[in-house]
């Protein structure tokens, strides 16, 4: 008599490989991720008012003296209401700016071209601060 293998052999049932380990057979491959950190800019532009409480296309960053806020993220109807002067202003980044419609009722209107557009190539790859 011959071994059941060689009777299954003679049926037509073909020898496989060894079956793997129920561990190795539940194990994925390896896809490398991105560090988001890295490659996500957050807020390039604000457009919360601080003050008021609104998303406006026209919120800017003040450095202001003025001790009847503490906002320093303030859309214009605001910033002229507060008597914020432009010359505290910081950025040149909201729509309104961009579309040159950016127009100041309390003193004079800085101009766009006055503010720094900061070179995003060198910048610092470090801890992302969302509020500033």
């Amino acid at each position: 008599m011959g071994s059941l293998k060689d009777a299954l052999l003679k049926a037509g049932i073909k020898e496989t490989q060894a079956p793997k380990s129920p561990k190795a057979q539940n194990e994925r491959e390896k896809i490398a991720k991105k560090k988001v950190t890295e490659d996500v800019i957050y807020q390039e532009q604000r457009n919360f008012c601080e003050h008021c409480d609104q998303v406006r296309p026209d919120v800017e960053l003040y450095k202001h003296r003025n001790p009847t806020t503490e906002a320093e993220w303030i859309c214009v109807r605001c910033a002229d209401q507060l008597q914020i002067a432009d010359t505290f202003r910081k950025t040149a980044q909201s729509d309104t700016n961009i579309k040159k419609m950016f127009r100041r009722e309390y003193g004079a209107t800085r101009s766009p071209m006055e503010f720094k557009t900061p070179d995003k190539s060198n910048a610092p790859k470090g801890p992302v601060n969302g509020n500033r």
